[in-house]
């Protein structure tokens, strides 16, 4: 029985590269290691959750199998306890007897230290018979064996489920014990295939203090919630300068009335923070060491963003562009790190990142940018063995408000930016590699363009006195939802990619804004915008994005192939 059910869901975009500061998957950025969980005892769980009522005596536990149920789980915050369940399949040759399934028939267990035995005494006669007649098969010859998984204080490390391989069993009918010929055996050397979980939470305002301490929780406790991990970043009200350069080039051939022409780009966040959490959960599926399913599965609650910019640009001629992101803020993740040890490991942390380009004519100071909201209900699969299957859909139904103020202007703007909220997993599997996720989100990603033009009659407003001089300004929105991919795992590697599973977009506003612009006339008025759009960075490593931006000084990078995938978007 296999007690979390697989849903799929991831927000937003999900990206596989190396990220600074996640070296090890099992530590954090700040090399913090991932909170390891705690084995919790089948038998109260299933008892706890209402799956299964606790029989007097079962002596089916006893009996090998081709197949173990592990759960594990620790204390969060918010009054979460995050579980992972685990379905071990036996190898080859071998079967497996859990002893938390079966301890309740014995009266005492020794695991001898290191010595190499283990003595099980029973509560029963009849217990201890079925014992030996369905373990003492592994006397009849010297290769046959069984595995026993241990949960109990004194066999193995403290919390930890610890593997022994069984290969002889003697008996003492006089006092109902078994002793048993025990090796301790690596979980890097049985775990070749299972099927892993993680994520699922339940409601709970109490801990987990010791090895398989499960009557915390009630009969009817819900499995059926997910982990939510806070995404909170940025602080409402504070101004963040983002970039300030300025760049004197050559003039172009011909033109000799000055020896250079200056460049300025200045852009600061004048109120820029994300709120909301992601309830995140994953599954993973491993044969034979080989990875067979890998889904990261997610969806936004009560998520909203503000990103409210300010610039000041300029260049004599047209058109240039600029192009910059910077991250504004990076941290682990409290209680986000997991790990189950000899298994998985799992490190998190939060960045917040903001993205600009810019086409331009003239010069330009203008305050821009929105507030906008994503529904509970969006989802997102991400299926990192099998990317051409992820999808995105629900991202449609965020709300969106523009917000525009021009204080100056001689020419033309285009101008795009975005917010990303990024949740970054290190992911290490036992004899399979190790893996870097990310989850981001372009929310939003917001483009303004702004024109200078002149009307004699007016050119906001025919009334008397009206100027003639302004700026027409459109504003669309966008939400972007991308599978990057850059795996190492083993011998298997896997080229960078990226897969576009949403892209929505939509026209906002049009507005007018009446300015005195000095020298603007009809005959050399644009009245249109430039016609060169923009290209927003790409997620980013470090600073670095896909676009080449040598007027500010970042190195230019080889972009990944693009494949489009399932888009869907909005109609204009």
């Amino acid at each position: 029985m296999h007690y979390f059910r697989k849903t799929l869901s991831l927000a937003a975009v999900v990206s596989l590269f190396p990220f600074p500061g996640l070296s090890s998957p099992a530590e954090n950025a700040t090399g913090n290691p991932a909170t390891a969980l705690k084995p919790i005892n089948v038998l109260d769980f299933e008892a706890a959750t209402g799956i299964q009522r606790r029989a007097a005596e079962d002596f089916s536990h006893l009996d090998p199998t081709t197949q173990a149920e592990l759960i594990y789980g620790r204390s969060g915050k918010d009054g979460q306890l995050l579980l992972a369940n685990m379905t071990l399949y036996a190898p080859d040759g071998l079967q497996i007897v859990m002893m938390e399934r079966f301890e309740p028939l014995t009266s005492a267990v020794d695991c001898k230290g290191d010595d190499g035995h283990m003595s099980l005494t029973f509560k029963s006669k009849d217990a201890f018979k079925h014992a030996l007649d369905t373990w003492t098969f592994i006397n009849q010859a010297p290769e046959k064996k069984f595995l026993l998984i241990a949960n109990h204080d004194g066999c193995g490390p403290d919390d930890e489920r610890q593997p022994y391989l069984i290969t002889k069993v003697q008996e003492n009918e006089a006092t109902l014990t078994t002793n048993l010929t025990a090796q301790k055996a690596p979980w890097s050397e049985i775990a070749g295939s299972y099927d892993l979980d993680f994520g699922r939470a339940i409601p709970t305002n109490k801990t987990i203090e010791r090895r398989g301490f499960f009557d915390i929780l009630s009969g009817d406790s819900d499995t059926s919630k997910s982990a939510s991990f806070p995404l909170s970043v940025g602080t409402p009200g504070v101004t963040t300068a983002i970039v300030s350069t300025s760049v004197s080039v050559p003039l172009p051939l011909g033109l000799h009335t000055a020896t250079d022409k200056l460049y300025s780009f200045s852009l600061s966040c004048l109120d820029c923070y994300v709120t909301g959490s992601f309830e995140v959960t994953g599954h993973l599926s491993v044969h034979d060491y080989h990875l067979q399913d890998f889904t990261l599965s997610g969806t936004p609650q009560d998520f909203a963003a503000k990103l409210m910019l300010g610039t000041t640009i300029a260049a004599p001629y047209s058109p240039d562009s600029l192009s910059y992101n910077k991250t504004l803020f990076s941290a682990p993740i409290p209680d986000a790190g997991i790990s189950v040890t000899g298994i998985f490991s799992l490190g998190a942390i939060v960045s917040y990142d903001i993205g600009v380009s810019t086409t331009f004519r003239g010069s330009a100071s203008m305050i821009f940018g929105l507030t906008a909201s994503l529904p509970n209900t969006a989802v997102a699969i991400a299926d990192i063995q099998n990317p051409t299957q992820s999808s995105a859909t629900g991202f449609d139904g965020g709300s969106f408000d523009p917000s525009f103020n021009l204080t100056a202007l001689s020419a033309s703007v285009t101008v795009a930016a975005f917010s990303q909220p990024k949740l970054s997993f290190g992911v290490d599997i036992t004899g399979i590699g190790h893996l870097d996720v990310a989850l981001a989100l372009k929310l939003p990603l917001v483009e303004a363009t702004v024109a200078a033009a002149y009307n004699e009659s007016g050119l906001c407003s025919t009334d008397p006195g009206a100027s003639k001089t302004g700026a027409k300004v459109t504003t669309d929105v966008a939400v972007e939802v991308d599978l990057l991919l850059d795996a190492k795992l083993g011998s298997d590697t896997t080229p960078s990619a990226s897969f576009v599973l949403f892209n929505a977009k939509k026209d906002l506003s049009s507005n007018c804004f009446p300015i005195p612009i000095p020298g603007l006339t009809s005959s050399n008025s644009t009245n249109t915008a430039i016609t060169a759009t923009p290209t927003l960075p790409t997620t980013a490593i470090d600073g670095v994005t896909s676009v080449p931006v040598t007027v500010i000084g970042v190195p230019t990078v080889t972009p990944v192939t693009t494949v489009a995938v399932k888009a869907r978007g909005w109609s204009a």
